[in-house]
């Protein structure tokens, strides 16, 4: 994924992101309860510094579980649009 993202410094996504996960595993009956308590606790925050500080909050694991779902949407959104198109 390329550009620039506001709330994800470029380092941090390229590290995350560099490891493959398999769609299936992220989204395994396990995960799913935390990405929706961390999904809705993110988007639930009004302000810019409010997410940022919500990120920073995170442990290692649920920042990473976070950061892998959010660009999943956002790249299952693009993937959507353009074949509309």
């Amino acid at each position: 994924m390329n550009g620039i993202h506001l709330l994800f410094d470029n380092e941090t996504v390229a590290r995350v992101l560099k490891t493959p996960t398999d769609e299936k595993e992220l989204f395994h009956n396990r995960n799913l309860d935390k990405i929706q308590i961390l999904f809705a606790d993110f988007v639930q925050k009004e302000s810019f510094v409010e997410k940022q500080e919500y990120l920073q909050s995170l442990d290692e694991e649920s920042f990473e579980l976070l950061l892998r779902t959010y660009f999943h949407i956002v790249d299952n959104s693009l993937q959507n649009e353009s074949s509309r198109h």
